[in-house]
């Protein structure tokens, strides 16, 4: 299968949610009918913001495009496997991988020999998913 790739690093830049959102967008904007870029920056930031307070630097960004999906990866340096807490209707967060798992047709935590990669995956719009690889 032909993948185009995009892919960002640590140091992630000041203000890096902002850039990223925009980073990702403007890959996106460029790959009409790839997937909805909504989902795929909101994902994103909810990932990259949960590798950051809770994972280990550096931090790796992937966005790769195919004919019938969007793989978004973000990696980072720690074991700790991303968890739902309980949390209350009024609590601050707690809610990422909730939005996740409705955002995306499916995800998972694959592990390094130094840290995790959590992925997830957006079906084409107007597409429906084949079989994938899972990563």
């Amino acid at each position: 299968m032909n993948r185009e790739v995009r892919r960002l690093t640590d140091p992630l830049p000041p203000n890096y949610l902002g850039a990223l959102r925009r980073w990702a967008r403007t890959w996106m904007d460029q790959r009409p009918g790839s997937a909805d870029p909504d989902s795929v920056v909101l994902a994103m930031t909810e990932m990259v913001t949960n590798s950051v307070r809770h994972g280990t630097r550096p931090i790796d960004v992937e966005l790769s495009v195919g004919a019938r999906l969007v793989l978004l990866q973000v990696s980072d340096c720690s074991d700790d496997m991303p968890r739902q807490p309980r949390s209350g209707e009024s609590a601050i967060g707690g809610r990422g991988i909730t939005l996740i798992d409705a955002l995306t047709c499916q995800w998972g935590v694959q592990y390094r020999p130094i840290g995790k990669t959590v992925w997830c995956e957006f079906p084409a719009c107007g597409g429906h998913l084949g079989a994938a690889p899972v990563p």
